[in-house]
This record gives C-alpha cells, sequence and structure tokens, in this order.
C-alpha cells in the first residue's frame, strides 16, 4: 500500500532545509574535528562501513573525523545526543528508520520529533533483509509456503529482532491473509536460537546472522526486502518478484543535524557526505554486508523521513503493537 504525507508533513519536511540561514560573521566550517554517532556497537557491519566512510570524508575536509557508537532505546540515545550538541556541523547522526520511523510511533515521548528537530542530509544506505524459512515450511517458493500457512492458520510463528522485521512481516501477514504467531525477540542472535532449533519458522534477517542459518542447509531464503536483487545473494528474487505485495517499511540508513544547523554549513556537510559515499572504495565493503548505497539530494531524503514515519505508522497498527510510555 502506498501512503500519502500530509502536506503539513511535507511542509515541515521543507522548512526544515531552509532554516536558519547563515550569518555573516559565521566562522569557517569545518573548523574543528567531526563527530559521527551511531546506535550500532562498535564492530558490526554498519559500524565498519561508518568508518569506511568518516576516512574518506576525514581526507575531503581536512580534519579528524571520529566514529561514536551511541547504541540503546533503538537509536534513540544518539538522536538525543545529538540534540545536546552544538548545532554548527561538527556533530552528524547516521540515524535510521528504528530511531526516526518507529520510535516516534511508539512512543508517547520520544525526546524529540523526527520532523521539526533535524534537518536531513542525505540517505546513506538501505539495509538489505531476506526472508529465511525453515526446512519445516514446505514450499520452493514464498507463494507455495504462503498457501500452506493459510492452509493451517496458527500453526506457525514468525521470528523479529528489530522493528523493521517485525513490520515487514506484519505487513507480509496482512496483505496475504496468512495467520502466523508473531514472536517477537530483542535481538536477531536470540531469535536465530529459536529458528535453529525449529521452535519458530519464519523470519526477516539482515545478513549478519545469515551465515548461522545457511551453515547446515535448514534454511531457505525466499526474498530480499529491497527494490531490486541485492549483490550478495543475486539469486534470491525481490518479495515483488516474489509475486507478494510490496511491503512499503524500508529499512533505510542516512544522516542528520540539529534543525538550528545554519542552512550553508548543511549543504556543504550534506555534499561532502554525497561526495565521500559515492566515491568505488566504499562499494565492497557496503556490497560485502549488503548494504546498498544510496546518497542523494537533501530534498529527496526528507521526502522519505515523510513518508516513512507515515509507513511506520501505518505497520505498527497492522501489527497492533501498543504505544509504549
Amino acid at each position: 500500500m502506498q501512503l500519502n504525507p500530509t502536506r503539513r508533513q511535507l511542509m515541515l519536511a521543507a522548512t526544515a532545509l531552509a532554516l536558519p540561514a547563515a550569518s555573516p560573521a559565521q566562522a569557517a566550517w569545518p573548523s574543528k574535528p567531526i563527530r559521527i554517532l551511531t546506535p550500532f556497537t562498535a564492530g558490526g557491519a554498519t559500524d565498519i562501513i561508518a568508518r569506511s566512510l568518516a576516512t574518506h570524508l576525514q581526507a575531503a575536509l581536512k580534519q579528524p573525523v571520529t566514529v561514536e557508537p551511541k547504541p540503546g532505546a533503538d537509536g534513540a540515545l544518539a538522536a538525543q545526543e545529538l540534540l545536546r550538541s552544538a548545532p554548527d556541523g561538527h556533530t552528524v547522526y547516521l540515524a535510521t528508520a528504528s530511531a526516526l520511523s518507529y520510535v516516534p510511533n511508539v512512543r508517547k515521548n520520544a525526546g524529540y520529533d523526527p520532523l521539526k528537530d533535524f534537518t536531513p542530509l542525505t540517505q546513506f544506505m538501505t539495509f538489505s533483509f531476506y526472508l529465511m524459512v525453515h526446512e519445516s515450511l514446505p514450499g520452493k517458493t514464498l507463494a507455495e509456503v504462503l498457501a500452506h500457512v493459510k492452509a493451517n492458520p496458527g500453526k506457525y510463528s514468525y521470528a523479529s529482532g528489530n522493528s523493521t522485521a517485525l513490520l515487514a512481516a506484519a505487513q507480509l501477514m496482512t496483505a496475504t491473509g496468512a495467520d502466523m504467531v508473531s514472536a517477537p525477540y530483542k535481538g536477531e542472535s536470540q531469535a536465530v536460537i529459536d529458528m535453529v532449533g525449529g521452535r519458530v519458522h519464519m523470519m526477516w534477517t539482515s545478513p549478519a546472522v545469515m551465515p548461522a542459518l545457511l551453515k547446515d542447509g535448514k534454511f531457505r531464503p525466499l526474498a530480499v526486502l529491497l527494490p531490486e536483487r541485492s549483490s550478495l545473494m543475486p539469486d534470491v528474487p525481490t518479495i515483488g518478484e516474489a509475486g507478494m505485495p510490496l511491503v512499503n517499511v524500508v529499512p533505510w540508513g542516512g544522516f542528520v543535524v540539529p534543525a538550528a544547523t545554519p542552512r550553508e554549513v548543511s549543504a556543504a556537510l550534506a555534499k561532502a557526505l554525497r561526495d565521500a559515499i559515492a566515491l568505488p572504495d566504499m562499494r565492497p565493503p557496503a556490497d560485502k554486508a549488503g548494504l546498498v548505497l544510496r546518497p542523494g539530494p537533501q530534498e529527496a531524503f526528507a521526502r522519505l523521513l515523510v513518508e516513512q514515519l507515515a509507513a511506520y505508522g501505518q505497520a505498527i497498527k497492522e501489527a497492533k503493537i501498543p504505544q509504549e510510555s
């Protein structure tokens, strides 16, 4: 399904790009080291590619660029840390859909407004999620598997280790009429244990845990949550190619700064980030991690934030996820 953002939301996104303007007395940027805040623990695939980007950005800007992991609360801790920093373009947040699309929809007070409090700079990447099924589910294609599930309502369950996996599965169930039991976990590694044990039967998973699922041949990848096939597993069809309704929650990652950052600084930082992301040296680590690099204009990223805030909100309703206090 396609959700249309409201006129007010689009105006908010446009305003974030337009104000405030730089003052004549503003110091040259960058004038000191730049911090990239991330919502991930150190050593993971996204942390590694963020550090690769930081190296290229440092060479271009002639200032040290460091990556500072701030994991916790689905990315909200890193978002709040960004808003406590000076709005001068020297602290930038590698945000994801969890922090800016999911959290504001499930928490009464996230501590920030995803459209008013940040200026979007550029999308960085899209995470690839693969739909893995246990061997106990018969069928070689996604259509065949779901046909069996529909013929056996409530017999099988799907695991989820993060917000995108949960909502993508819920949307697929709603769109196809399949009836599976939702089994949410605090992380993918915990879900994998029960997948291997056959206690859950389906899971949208990131490439990070796929080796654990594929090594013994008990699992089959049936689709990837991308608009095009991933180079990591090119034989796996997209969900559209698999003949299923499109899932419109996007597992995105991109850069934002505080909304009070001067416009000229935001524009310069956005350009520097786009140029660094587009370098050929960035492709190999991205391909290895199953990430699709997507640098683009500030305006396009601003539209994505509006659209995905609405898409995640709709998916949360379909998944019947209660709002947290």
